[in-house]
C-alpha cells in the first residue's frame, strides 16, 4: 500500500535542505538512513547491492536503538515500582 500522506518524521521543513533524496522518486528525507530504508521498502526491484547493504545497516541501527529504548523503559518502570513500594512502606509504617 503506497500512501501519499508523508510520515511526519520524514518531512523536511520548507526552509531546510534535505540531507538525502530518493534516487528513484526524488522524495526528500531528513537523514540518509531514512532514505536507505525507503529505497529498499518502496523500490526493492531497482535497489543496487550497495543500497541493499546500506538499508541492512540502517535496519540494524534501528534495531539497536529500539533495544536500548526498551531497556531504558524497563529500568524506568522498575525504578518507579521500587519508589512506590518504598513510599507505601513508609506510609503504612508511619
Amino acid at each position: 500500500m503506497n500512501s501519499t500522506v508523508p510520515i511526519p518524521e520524514t518531512v523536511v521543513p520548507a526552509g531546510e535542505t534535505p540531507a538525502a533524496s530518493c534516487p528513484y522518486c526524488d522524495r526528500p528525507f531528513k537523514t540518509e538512513r531514512q532514505r536507505d530504508l525507503h529505497v529498499i521498502e518502496q523500490h526493492p526491484e531497482d535497489a543496487s547491492g550497495d543500497e541493499r547493504e546500506a538499508a541492512e545497516a540502517a535496519n540494524d541501527a534501528e534495531v539497536d536503538e529500539l533495544f536500548f529504548y526498551h531497556m531504558k523503559v524497563i529500568v524506568a518502570i522498575g525504578l518507579l515500582y521500587s519508589a512506590l513500594v518504598i513510599v507505601y512502606m513508609v506510609v503504612l509504617g508511619g
